[in-house]
């Protein structure tokens, strides 16, 4: 019985940490490219809006 229970102990650690290592790096590689996609979109507005503000030229 003490046996099972140093196995389950050692499988479920193992299992955590393989869990760990695919996360973080996920989690990094999604933050930061939403922020570089919000980061393109608000130049992109900003861009436009300088643009809205010149006037036209006939």
């Amino acid at each position: 019985m003490n046996d099972s229970g140093v196995l389950f102990f050692i499988l479920m650690t193992g299992l955590a940490a393989t869990m760990t290592l695919v996360y973080v790096p996920l989690r990094f590689f999604l933050t930061a490219t939403a922020r570089s996609r919000r980061l393109k979109l608000l130049q992109r507005i900003r861009r436009l809006r300088d643009e809205l503000g010149q006037p036209l030229d006939p």
